[in-house]
């Protein structure tokens, strides 16, 4: 378990970053950016679920 979740942090964290850029990227454009903003929200919420399960099981 700890080792999947070794993998999955920096995996979601890659992810979210590459939504980042290329959400500022298509605001810079003027482009659509609700796609983007609706992975963010997913990306975040995996994340944060992922950290939650992975602090505790440090202890």
């Amino acid at each position: 378990m700890i080792e999947l979740l070794l993998l999955v942090v920096p995996l979601l964290g890659v992810l979210w970053f590459i939504n980042l850029t290329t959400f500022l990227k298509k605001l810079k454009d003027g482009k659509d950016t609700h796609n983007q903003n609706v992975l963010g929200a997913v990306y975040t919420f995996f994340l944060l679920l992922a950290l939650m399960l992975f602090f505790p099981g440090f202890q």
